[in-house]
């Protein structure tokens, strides 16, 4: 091995697969990447990964999410479709706020239990 070459840490890793992940990444999904569970949890302690919800962390340093909500609630239904009031928001198609999530799933998907 030449001197010069670098060895990436267990934490350089996991960041570089944040990154190409668009820098969110499920516990599960970090996991079937190869990330062990003490980096992530050691990440998320020293303020490198952020939890945005159970499950759910997003690198501390990536920019602001607009509708953190959507992509949330997006990433733990993947087969889901924003409708109704949550659609019009996200295409800022009128003023209102919604007060939650609407969402559309295939008629025979188990409905999705969000806490």
């Amino acid at each position: 091995m030449p001197e010069n070459a670098k060895t990436m840490t267990a934490t350089d890793s996991a960041i570089s697969l944040f990154e190409a992940n668009g820098g969110i990444l499920s516990t599960t999904k970090a996991i079937n990447l190869g990330i062990h569970p003490r980096t992530l949890y050691a990440l998320r302690d020293e303020a490198t990964l952020e939890l945005l919800e159970r499950g759910l962390y997003r690198l501390a340093n990536a920019h602001p999410l607009g509708n953190s909500d959507f992509v949330t609630v997006a990433l733990k239904v993947p087969k889901s479709v924003l409708c109704l009031l949550s659609a019009l928001a996200f295409h800022q198609m009128t003023t209102q706020v919604p007060h939650a999530v609407y969402l559309a799933i295939p008629a025979n998907d188990q409905t999705p239990a969000l806490a």
